[in-house]
């Protein structure tokens, strides 16, 4: 074998290793040790919490609703797309 032979041989191997232990990591991912689930509890944000930002929320000079208005005409037609 030539060496280009060997740098390529050697090029593929060390590919086909990285492409091997991506791999097994994504597929066989490390257990956990915890056996509980973590769960962050929020308290009660009292309804007096900031005035000034309430204020500006129901300015409506500040404030614009973007929703759109949801088309419901036609619910229950048996053939919406036409067709006798």
């Amino acid at each position: 074998m030539k060496t280009k032979d060997v740098v390529l041989l050697l090029v593929a191997v060390v590919i086909l290793l990285g492409a091997g232990y991506l791999g097994y990591t994504q597929l066989m991912p490390k257990s956990a040790d915890k056996k509980t689930t973590e769960v962050d509890v929020i308290g009660k944000i009292p309804s007096g919490f900031n005035d000034e930002a309430m204020a500006q929320l129901t300015d409506d000079s500040k404030v614009v609703n973007f929703n759109s208005p949801v088309d419901l005409t036609g619910l229950g037609n048996t053939k919406p797309f036409g067709g006798q």
